[in-house]
């Protein structure tokens, strides 16, 4: 096999980036699926480039060793310096950016945020939000305390105040939220009033309001009697054991009566967004 042929059958793929290089490399992996008889393939990344000197070693050395130039740039002048020197020299280059914006920006007459790294901002934050939506769904009801200090906030208050459709939404929105249902009968443990710095938020109601919600609950589930469930005197009850349990934990208090889920999140996101 001559040198030509040896060069064909050895692919070289350098990945330059100003980021991680994740969004080449995806396009590349992408890519080599269609060509499963290749076997002998070396990629090499070089993330994070932040000067044209080291930009310029990296293409010296892609035309050393015959390589593909794959780049996720951002910067201008560092796309204007790779062109330019692929053309000189004659290197394979494959600019995955700049063509893509410039049409995008000329469809749409939105200017471009030219932010290096904005994928893995947007990664970072969906895998917050899903990291907050499991956390949230373990200790929604009341389920569990183990952690319950890693929540952004706890939600406390008795049956249909919305607690779980609240810890939902803001789960959604990237919060940890843990939220416990206020029975009298049942104790919540100590370790929950010993949680330091944990923002703690009362949901509330008037009984008659909370009475008429069980009623129609109660309804939906076939349920037709009055039962200690939607008994007015016991709503009350619980209601004033509830407000036992926010003064202990110093919860600040919302009225769910006649309130979306979205305004009281708002409230609450306000709250946790003006108290980090």
């Amino acid at each position: 096999m001559n040198e030509v042929e040896s060069q064909a059958h050895n692919l070289k793929l350098f990945i330059v980036s100003d980021s991680i290089g994740e969004t080449a490399q995806r396009m590349i992996h992408a890519t080599l699926t269609q060509f499963p008889d290749l076997n002998n393939v070396e990629i090499k990344k070089f993330p994070y480039i932040k000067d044209e000197e080291e930009f310029l070693n990296i293409l010296n050395l892609a035309k050393e060793h015959h390589a593909i130039v794959a780049t996720t740039l951002v910067s201008e002048s560092f796309n204007a310096l790779g062109h330019e020197f692929a053309r000189e020299h004659h290197i394979p280059y494959v600019d995955y950016m700049s063509d893509l914006i410039s049409i995008i920006e000329h469809v749409t007459g939105e200017k471009p945020l030219m932010e290096s790294g904005a994928l893995r901002k947007l990664n970072e934050a969906y895998f917050k939000r899903i990291e907050a939506i499991e956390y949230s769904v373990k200790y929604d009801d009341g389920k569990h305390f183990s952690d319950i200090g890693e929540a952004d906030a706890l939600i406390v208050g008795v049956s249909r105040t919305s607690k779980t459709p609240l810890s939902m939404y803001l789960a959604n929105k990237g919060y940890k939220i843990a939220n416990i249902p206020l029975v009298p009968e049942v104790s919540i443990p100590d370790s929950v009033f010993k949680q330091k710095g944990l923002q703690v938020f009362g949901l509330t109601a008037s009984p008659q309001y909370i009475a008429n919600i069980r009623k129609s609950r109660a309804e939906t589930l076939g349920l037709s009697k009055e039962s200690q469930y939607n008994n007015l005197n016991r709503i009350k009850e619980e209601l004033s054991y509830a407000e036992e349990v926010f003064k202990k934990l110093n919860a600040t208090v919302i009225n769910t009566e006649y309130k979306s889920i979205e305004e009281s999140a708002f409230y609450i996101e306000k709250f946790l967004q003006n108290n980090k």
